[in-house]
């Protein structure tokens, strides 16, 4: 098969394909909107996609109207604050489709979004038409593979979940059919482009097209080209391309780039750790070629294409020779599919998410187009190759139904059988017009793949789409409505309490939508001092993706990061869990739920107990910027336990710098913070049970955590006002072998039969149990250590490795239980979630929150920056120091920022690990801090380099083209 550049006439083609789009919509889309559902999942899209488009939106904007004028960069609604180019550059700066929302009014952004999704997966199809054109193939032909090149499970979910993803989808073909172009030794300007679009959109997505791309070009070259080709020319066209490319994208590229060295992502663990896959992928990766449900189950390893697919890879593996490229590429991609380090390594050397392969979905869209192409003239003994190997196929997804049960597969085997029976007919008996039985047989094998993802009784992502109406609704009621009429004149921060949501049903971890600025964000790039500084205060609620989260409610975290307001649902889960400081400030009117959550006893209304949202105040927020006289050395710190960092916030700065910038400033005093309460761990079989090698062998078995001392009340007063932390300074699980699982899991069935009579059937509860460990991916890392107090349940949650971009290794961890005013704890109880050994290393820790915390606090807001104003991309105030000192912040640390003291320029330090500090010495001073983006203006350099260098070969090109025209 060639490539060919021939003009044809592709008006009818073209037309075809956009009223069968008109179809394939319906089947994707339609269905969200039969329900009454929108295109807005309520976690990626509801975080990250909708939010952002409209706030870039409304960026842009600004800039077209004032182009000359500084614009906002640094966005403190961001988390703690972030640079917006870092956070853009990611979804939305690079995405063509993005600006599409200027057309749309501001009131219309919901359908904006939605519009655009459909026009991308317009796009998507448009794409492959334009690729297969250059093939000899039948219109029909082209497009029945457009339609197994769109439908399919990766692009079912990314274009509603990730419609970013849908991207590369439109660009692969592209650079593709540009790459073909140059080693015909035709133009490489169209590559340019192509290149140019790739490495704008996303720098991730540009890592992964890239090695795409370079791997067509070496198969491409060794199958068809190796001893034509003219190698220094073509060379020479794809080094032009390629840096062109490079540099007129540097502008974005260089931040970009610059952004993701600095990020949480860097020193991701390798693959999650995995070296195989769990035993369930392998088994069910058959079925994934034409199913593909359970992509996030099965590490992103999507496929699902329609169902002919399979008879395609059958016809083009009984003459591989014929089509190497297809050959080579799918066989390698299917190897590649079993070793965790190629997904690891194409996710840019994090987990091991098979997002690559979007980049096979163009050759089997091929391959089916071959198979399309042949399909009325298959002789009688290819037939029977296909048929025996779709029956071979069909015993294998037979065996993993019994064993999996999974009535999805219904549809994908109804259409393998009626597609190889199709072809039987077609050889057989000869039918008029064969391409449209064909092209029948696929569009409605892709509607009902489409309709099955989007129904919403399936338990599929569908189940999680906003209703109509709803993303408008909870934008204005985020807090519950008690975020109306707050004060923001002066600068504050947010929160909720962890697990309390006040909305159902939805992970709402960003607010862009309120104007109030919330400690949480969830965005792929995060500040790696803010991971660092999370980790080494041991947050339990850390992932790369979200750093801070609500900082699990702890006190001095929650006033250090400035966070004045609290807002909490009364029903939701730890209601009661509130930080020392914060007392009720308004309320919302009460509303009873009769049905759930009354007490048994009630009499009378007012026995019952209303639903509230409620707002928490408190009068020890920090300032954003404070000066404080005294120092921690780092080495101190780091000797110090995870609660013990969090209490040392408010009596001293950590520097992370050159110790001559602490000349004159006092060592903190660390004394009296915090104080560790002897804890002892004894089991409900009464038997006291050592934590740093705990056999836990039984799933009901149950222990308490218990504190011995403080039966006697005069302990019990002296802790009283302090926040109980548990500090795991070592965590470590090491499950037991699938045959130990086995036969403690069999041995707890015995001791439970204490009714006479009662009979173990041991033959079926092996294989129950055998059966639910492979579908659970057991034995793997993962586990859960709840602890229950009054408050609620606290836990140490180690993910599955099979969880990509949330996933974190747990070794040790701090656990809020919760503030004691009145009579301290005299145990806690604590389960484990998962059989094996445990190596637990932890103090229990009281962290004192009384007069002592209270006069730091009042310090600290004494000591404030005065006066203070806020323009783009900058903050400034007065000061007046009675001494040296260093002007500390919770402003997150980036070499972005500079800063002036009295019109002198500044040296910026890291203190607290994370944050922006200025040494300052005795005396009044106004200190002004500025943020530029980094790599900004070494990338506008490379790109007006890049300009001229395009200007000067593009006057070349047309002079040259002129002269042999």
């Amino acid at each position: 098969m060639d490539f060919s550049f021939k003009r044809r006439d592709v008006k009818k083609l073209y037309l075809k394909y956009s009223l069968l789009f008109i179809m394939i919509a319906a089947c994707i889309f339609g269905t969200y909107l039969i329900f009454g559902h929108t295109f807005i999942l309520n976690r990626d899209a509801l975080n990250q996609h909708l939010p952002l488009m409209v706030k870039y939106r409304q960026a842009v904007l600004e800039f077209l109207r004032r182009p000359f004028h500084a614009h906002q960069v640094w966005s403190w609604q961001m988390g703690l604050g972030t640079d917006t180019f870092q956070v853009y550059s990611y979804y939305t700066l690079g995405d063509v489709f993005s600006y599409l929302a200027l057309l749309f009014p501001a009131h219309k952004m919901t359908m904006a979004y939605q519009v655009i999704l459909i026009l991308r997966m317009y796009c998507v199809g448009l794409a492959f038409v334009y690729f297969a054109q250059h093939f000899r193939f039948r219109d029909n032909v082209i497009l029945g593979g457009t339609i197994a090149y769109m439908v399919n499970a990766f692009l079912l979910y990314a274009c509603i979940a990730q419609p970013f993803f849908t991207t590369p989808f439109i660009l692969f073909p592209l650079i593709v059919v540009q790459i073909e172009r140059v080693l015909q030794n035709r133009s490489a300007w169209p590559l340019v482009g192509a290149f140019f679009w790739m490495l704008v959109s996303n720098y991730y997505l540009a890592y992964v097209l890239g090695i795409g791309a370079f791997l067509y070009l070496v198969l491409r070259v060794a199958t068809h080209y190796r001893k034509t080709l003219n190698y220094l020319l073509v060379l020479g066209k794809l080094a032009f391309a390629t840096v062109t490319s490079i540099l007129l994208a540097a502008v974005l590229l260089v931040p970009e780039l610059n952004a993701v060295m600095n990020s949480t992502r860097a020193g991701s663990q390798f693959a999650n750790g995995l070296k195989t896959y769990p035993l369930y992928y392998y088994l069910f990766l058959p079925k994934q070629l034409i199913n593909g449900g359970q992509w996030y189950f099965m590490f992103w390893s999507a496929l699902g294409i329609v169902s002919i697919g399979f008879i395609a890879l059958v016809y083009l593996y009984s003459q591989p020779r014929r089509y190497p490229l297809l050959a080579i590429s799918l066989g390698l991609s299917f190897v590649m599919l079993l070793i965790p380090a190629v997904g690891a390594f194409f996710n840019g050397m994090m987990s091991a998410s098979n997002r690559w392969t979007l980049l096979i979905y163009l050759p089997l869209a091929m391959t089916i187009c071959i198979l399309l192409e042949n399909a009325a003239s298959l002789s009688r003994h290819q037939l029977w190759i296909l048929n025996w190997a779709t029956i071979i196929y069909l015993v294998v997804l037979l065996v993993t139904y019994f064993f999996q049960n999974d009535d999805a597969m219904f549809m994908p085997v109804f259409f393998l059988i009626g597609s190889m029976m199709v072809l039987w007919i077609l050889n057989l008996h000869g039918v008029h017009h064969p391409d449209y039985w064909l092209l029948a047989i696929i569009l409605l094998n892709a509607g009902f793949n489409a309709i099955y993802a989007a129904f919403p009784y399936n338990g599929g992502f569908s189940s999680r789409m906003l209703n109509r109406g709803e993303y408008q609704t909870m934008t204005k009621n985020r807090y519950g409505g008690l975020d109306q009429g707050l004060n923001q004149q002066y600068f504050y921060r947010v929160s909720t309490i962890s697990q309390n949501k006040i909305i159902p049903g939805v992970n709402w971890d960003n607010d862009l939508t309120s104007g109030l600025n919330n400690i949480d964000s969830y965005y792929s790039l995060q500040n790696k001092y803010l991971g660092a500084f999370s980790n080494s205060l041991q947050n339990i609620q850390y992932t790369p993706n979200i750093p801070i989260r609500q900082a699990d409610d702890r006190t001095v975290l929650n006033n250090f990061f400035g966070v004045k307001y609290l807002f909490v649902q009364s029903n939701g889960d730890n209601a009661t869990k509130i930080p020392y400081g914060y007392t009720q400030d308004q309320l919302t009117a009460p509303i009873i739920n009769y049905d759930q959550g009354q007490p048994a006893d009630a009499k009378k209304k007012t026995d019952l107990i209303p639903t509230q949202t409620i707002r928490y105040k408190t009068k020890n927020a920090f300032p954003l910027l404070y000066w404080q006289d005294t120092y921690i050395r780092p080495q101190r710190y780091q000797q110090l336990s995870a609660s013990a960092k969090e209490r040392a916030l408010a009596s001293g700065v950590v520097i992370n710098a050159s110790q001559k910038n602490a000349k004159g400033m006092r060592v903190a005093d660390l004394s009296n913070a915090v104080q560790t309460v002897k804890s002892v761990l004894i089991s409900n079989r009464l038997n006291k049970v050592n934590p740093n090698h705990l056999k836990y062998t039984d799933s009901d078995e149950t222990y308490q955590l218990q504190f011995p001392a403080m039966e006697k009340s005069s302990n019990r007063k002296q802790l009283s006002g302090s926040e109980v932390h548990i500090d795991f300074s070592k965590i470590k699980y090491t499950p037991f072998s699938m045959k130990e699982q086995l036969k403690y899991e069999q041995q707890h069935l015995l001791e439970m039969a204490v009714n006479p009579g009662q009979y173990i059937n041991h033959r079926f509860n092996q294989y129950k149990y055998w059966r639910y460990h492979v579908l659970n991916g057991s034995p793997d890392i993962s586990f859960k250590l709840n602890f229950k107090s009054k408050f609620g349940t606290a836990t140490v949650d180690q993910p599955k490795q099979s969880v990509l971009s949330l996933f974190k290794k747990v070794k040790n961890g701090t656990l809020n239980i919760g503030y004691y005013n009145g009579k301290f704890s005299e145990k806690l109880t604590f389960k484990p979630t998962k059989l094996g050994t445990y190596q637990l290393k932890y103090q229990v820790t009281a962290v004192r929150l009384g007069h002592h915390y209270q006069n730091q606090v009042r310090t600290i807001q004494r000591h404030g920056l005065k006066n203070l104003k806020f323009s783009p991309n900058q903050v400034a105030g007065n000061i007046t120091t009675t001494r040296t000192g260093i002007l500390t912040s919770s402003i997150p640390y980036s070499t972005g920022w500079t800063a002036t003291v009295n019109g002198k320029k500044a040296a910026i330090i890291r203190t607290n690990q994370a944050f922006v500090g200025i040494r300052l010495p005795k005396g009044t001073h106004h200190v002004v801090l500025h943020y530029h983006i980094p790599g900004l203006k070494l990338g506008a350099i490379a790109s007006l380099i890049g300009l001229i260098w395009t200007f000067l070969w593009a006057m070349i090109t047309i002079i040259m083209n002129r002269r042999h025209g």
